[in-house]
């Protein structure tokens, strides 16, 4: 499966964390490329998701809002 197919399922989760979090300055395309860096690292360490549809939404979702707590985090310090 081609990385953009890949992104393309897991998108969803993206724009429902850009509903629920703002982060200062932030455009679509900013989330659309930390939800990709963040994709990219989940199958590069865990390349069996790839095959598994259900438990690569399960680890994306929890990776992705990790990722984007981590960065509110860095922008209220």
């Amino acid at each position: 499966m081609e990385f953009k197919e890949l992104y393309a399922k897991v998108r969803g989760i993206v724009l429902k964390c850009r509903r629920e979090y703002y982060i200062h300055l932030w455009e679509l395309s900013d989330w659309d490329q930390e939800g990709m860096l963040v994709l990219y690292q989940l199958v590069s360490q865990y390349p069996q998701l790839v095959e598994a549809e259900s438990q690569l939404y399960v680890y994306y979702k929890t990776k992705f809002r990790n990722h984007i707590l981590d960065i509110l985090r860095k922008q209220e310090s």
